[in-house]
């Protein structure tokens, strides 16, 4: 082994053109792969680390939906409309929860999608300001039990104002959505103003006039929602149609509606219609508010109390998060619940599909230079050997066989990447700290999720290095045996007449 190492390294001065243009391409390779992955390490962290530490914690547990996955942005649908389900026995399940081992703190949410509207009062008198300028302004929900989750989730700092208390009715929106409503609405917002806000649901819009009680700023400016505002849950609970009697059919009797088919608009408002003092007296307010009270009587504007969409939680140790979702969704499935226990992945959603599609892309690109480094260097590699076809026969008629042929050549191809894949690697780690020590600021949401954070800060490890150079040294040996196998045809008396 050692004279066939010796031989490889010659072989490699000796032709030190060949030998360079096929180490830089190895060497570009591992360099390229050190530094995607850096970066696909720092925008998994910084995903994760936005979602576990500021939305979700480290467990996530939601109703099921047969439209599709559920997460906090709602059902991933075909439609992109189907209703985030409630968490169905939502009291078994929080026993359940509380009573599951390894699970520390839990909190329980619902979220949901807004505008704030304006009077028109307040609308720009410039026709061409008018273009530029959104009649609505977006906003995403959170609706949040203010008793346990700020002490579960303590990532905002606030700006101003404070943070919602229980019970209390009210808005806190973020830092730059603060200095965006006020440019959007032409007036110094304070804390107390209240903003019109319009909630969406299954069954309708919905308006709430509601206080602005804080403004905040995330300590970690990750991949999250601009628009994300905090909002007590009852509010919540009525602008997106989590209401007791939202669902509950409602019978008319014939002379009820036989108004609707008629055809004489005058007979509307004949004076039949009006009631009089005397017909008034006729009516019962006391039998009236008895049917009112009857059991199964329900007011369908009246909030659910019951009604929470998530529970999130935060387990006593990173080692016990698949435990506890494992134990979890077999409490479930025992008692016959339909509710579905994930991690920070499946709370993200979208957000962290966005790390699975940058990492698809990236292998891709993988691939591809893979397949097109692999053709150059087995060109070069072809070019070589044909040039050492004398070489080949010499050795071949003095009896070396076929094996210590294939031997010498896979040596020194291994060898050659193996030095120019590492130093592609070094090259790579001292590029990531360049870059991070640069502090390029993301300027829109994809650089945030690529960054996975405010600011670049691709984070290569030991194992990203070592993947490296293990891929490239696998592609240099790949390059090498087809020429190799083309000279091995030859026979030793014809190759050594080669000039």
């Amino acid at each position: 082994m050692p004279v066939i190492l010796r031989m490889a390294f010659r072989n490699i001065r000796e032709h030190r053109s060949k030998s360079l243009i096929i180490g830089l391409l190895l060497a570009m390779g591992s360099l390229i792969l050190v530094v995607g992955t850096a970066f696909i390490n720092a925008s998994e962290a910084g995903i994760r680390s936005t979602f576990s530490d500021v939305y979700t914690g480290d467990i996530f547990i939601s109703g099921v939906s047969s439209e599709g996955p559920v997460s906090l942005f709602g059902v991933t649908s075909v439609g992109g409309m189907a209703q985030t389900p409630t968490i169905p026995d939502y009291e078994k399940v929080l026993s359940i929860v509380k009573s599951t081992p390894h699970l520390a703190n839990t909190s329980s949410l619902a979220t949901g999608f807004a505008m704030v509207t304006r009077e028109e009062s307040s609308l720009p008198e410039d026709e061409s300001e008018s273009e530029t300028q959104p009649q609505d302004r977006f906003l995403f929900l959170f609706g949040v039990d203010a008793s346990s989750y700020w002490s579960l989730f303590d990532a905002v700092d606030i700006v101003a104002g404070e943070r919602l208390q229980p019970g209390q009715a009210g808005l806190m929106i973020s830092e730059g959505q603060f200095a965006k409503l006020s440019k959007w609405l032409k007036k110094p917002l304070s804390i107390g103003d209240t903003l019109l806000i319009q909630g969406f649901s299954s069954i309708g819009f919905r308006l709430r006039e509601l206080p602005v009680v804080g403004v905040f700023r995330l300590k970690d400016q990750g991949a999250s929602p601009e628009q994300l505002a905090y909002i007590d849950i009852e509010s919540l609970r009525v602008m997106s149609g989590m209401t007791v009697g939202a669902n509950e059919p409602i019978q008319l009797k014939p002379e009820e509606t036989s108004m609707l088919s008629t055809d004489d608009a005058d007979a509307l408002f004949g004076e039949d219609v009006l009631i009089t003092s005397e017909t008034s007296k006729h009516l019962d307010v006391n039998a009236i508010a008895a049917e009112l009270s009857k059991p199964g009587t329900v007011d369908p504007l009246q909030a659910d109390e019951g009604a929470w969409q998530f529970i999130v939680g935060k387990a006593d140790s990173p080692q016990n998060i698949s435990r506890v979702i494992v134990s979890l969704n077999q409490a479930f499935a025992k008692e016959g619940i339909q509710a579905l226990a994930g991690n920070w992945q499946t709370a993200s959603g979208p957000y962290g599909q966005s790390v699975d599609v940058v990492r698809i892309v990236f292998a891709v690109a993988i691939i591809i230079l893979s397949i097109v480094a692999v053709i150059i260097i087995m060109n070069t590699f072809l070019i070589s050997v044909i040039e050492r076809t004398s070489e080949i026969g010499t050795m071949r008629a003095i009896g070396a066989g076929r094996g210590f042929v294939r031997s010498m050549f896979a040596a020194e191809s291994v060898v050659l990447a193996a030095v120019s894949a590492s130093i592609g690697a070094a090259l790579g780690l001292l590029v990531t700290v360049v870059l991070r020590a640069m502090h390029i600021e993301a300027t829109n949401q994809f650089f945030l999720v690529l960054f996975g954070g405010k600011y670049m800060n691709p984070v290569a490890t030991a194992g990203n290095v070592l993947m490296a150079i293990l891929v490239m040294i696998l592609v240099g040996f790949i390059a090498h045996l087809y020429p190799v196998s083309l000279a091995l045809k030859i026979q030793p008396v014809r190759a050594m007449q080669e000039e």
